[in-house]
């Protein structure tokens, strides 16, 4: 019995090790890797692809491997929309790079098998709160680093940059070029994600644990002020969304928040965006017409039509337009099936768990406007929060 116990915590310590070798890996330094043929290969993802393989022999090694019917289901739900993408490109084309070919069957063929299909089993023997802390200290310090970084920046000029660790070693000296980070002579929070768009779509989708987790109110401001300093209108309206649904019967708690958040605005638009930003003022920010170069975009869009009529591209930052112009109508709903089957499952089942539910509604509103879908590691973020959103707070101890 007592060896029986040892091995139990031995293999709980275990998985608890890869777990926090997976937060270090996917949310700490998530662009830390290179390039081969110009495909980013990052630390990450290969990570990912060894959890697979482990997660394989452990299985065949069991002869048996219980999946969660509602992990079962939102895998399922991701498939027509898999099956009509390949059968449109046999039909119409590709006109896009090849690095972007592979990010679209890695996100959604590989990603979802593997979350959904494989890791959901053995993320239910980690203990909750075990993975709610890790990833709450995760999203405070990749926060911190943020605002370090973005101070340095306006000071010295130029970006910090550790290859092979906080940005891929062959877009090294690219992040102030190539990004798409500066706003005039200022530019964009980016912390270890290379891209403010990018850094905070993703710290929205685990900003409810995060927030649930976090008592302090210091943390919670600085990591609130490093969203807002990604000079995002997207993350800022997908902050102002979360607050919303959070506090939806609490008028009073929503109004303290929206009213302290106007004033860090006005503090930011005063101090930073009226000497150095190319809008010239926070207003002229907000009522951009041009909606950051979205409304090409939306003009792009002249009929509509039922199965697209051209060779796929790529997935524009307005998800659900650009996936309708090029997929048309069936594309747009099978596509809808997928990523808003966890929501319809969530809703339609009990004993889930709520706060992912926040970050899944949350990466789903701030699609309309910027997805940031294709790009590393935005999915993993989602369909890890889609697979958790299952799993019991209380399953690992039971």
């Amino acid at each position: 019995m007592k060896n029986i116990l040892l091995l139990k915590l031995n293999n709980e310590r275990l998985r608890e090790i890869l777990f926090f070798l997976g937060v270090l890996l996917l949310i700490i330094i998530p662009k830390g890797g290179f390039k081969i043929a110009g495909i980013p290969l990052t630390w990450g993802y290969l990570y990912l692809g060894f959890l697979l393989i482990l997660s394989t022999i452990i299985i065949v090694s069991k002869y048996k491997f219980p999946v969660n019917s509602r992990h079962f289901m939102c895998y399922v739900a991701t498939l027509p929309f898999v099956v009509y993408f390949s059968l449109h490109l046999l039909i119409f084309g590709y006109e896009g790079s090849t690095g972007n070919f592979i990010a679209f069957y890695i996100s959604f063929v590989f990603l979802p098998f593997l979350f959904y299909i494989i890791l959901g089993y053995f993320l239910t023997k980690i203990n909750h709160d075990y993975i709610e802390k890790i990833i709450a200290n995760a999203v405070f310090l990749i926060s911190v680093y943020g605002i370090f970084l973005f101070s340095y920046k306006q000071i010295y000029g130029h970006f910090l940059e550790i290859p092979y660790i906080t940005v891929n070693a062959d877009d090294l000296g690219e992040l102030a070029r190539s990004k798409f980070n500066q706003r005039g002579s200022i530019a964009k929070l980016i912390s270890t994600y290379n891209n403010g768009n990018i850094f905070g779509v993703c710290t929205l989708m685990l900003f409810p644990v995060f927030y649930k987790r976090t008592t302090s109110k210091i943390k919670i401001f600085i990591v609130v002020l490093a969203l807002l300093l990604t000079l995002s209108r997207t993350v800022w309206i997908g902050l102002l969304f979360f607050f919303l649904i959070l506090y939806r019967n609490k008028l009073y708690q929503l109004a303290k928040i929206y009213v302290a958040g106007a004033i860090l605005l006005f503090v930011i638009g005063s101090v930073l965006m009226t000497r150095y930003f190319q809008y010239g003022s926070l207003e002229g920010f907000i009522l951009d017409s041009n909606l950051g170069g979205r409304i090409l975009q939306i003009r792009k869009v002249n009929d509509i039509t039922l199965f697209g009529n051209g060779p796929y591209t790529i997935i524009d930052e307005i998800v659900y337009l650009s996936i309708f112009r090029q997929f048309g109508i069936v594309g747009l709903f099978l596509f809808c099936v997928s990523f808003f089957a966890p929501v319809y499952i969530f809703l339609q089942t009990k004993n889930n768990n709520q706060v992912y539910l926040l970050g899944i509604l949350t990466y789903l509103f701030v699609c309309l406007s910027d997805g940031c879908m294709l790009l590393i590691p935005t999915l993993v973020f989602f369909y890890f929060i889609c697979t958790m959103a299952f799993i019991r707070q209380n399953r690992a101890e039971e």
